[in-house]
């Protein structure tokens, strides 16, 4: 599962988590205002946890770009030493 990482995305998670979680609280027998509240408070620290497990999945890291391992690697061309012959 990856997640669209634009603001509109976001809401959208946010709300998803909500209805799903405002569904299993009024299955465990809560009120509907009681369950509203609760998945409304609980849906942006359960975003949050699943961004950090499920949505960077296949990211190398924090920070690192795609160019980061290709400009890591040595270039033969800068390897090389310099060496300048003059001919007279």
């Amino acid at each position: 599962m990856t997640m669209n990482h634009s603001g509109l995305g976001h809401v959208k998670w946010m709300a998803l988590i909500a209805a799903g979680l405002f569904g299993v609280l009024l299955l465990f027998g809560n009120s509907a205002g009681e369950a509203l509240r609760y998945a409304i408070l609980l849906a942006c620290p359960l975003m949050m946890v699943g961004m950090m497990f499920g949505g960077h999945s296949g990211h190398s890291g924090h920070g690192k770009g795609r160019g980061d391992e290709a400009s890591a690697a040595p270039r033969a061309d800068k390897d090389e030493p310099v060496s300048h012959h003059h001919t007279s």
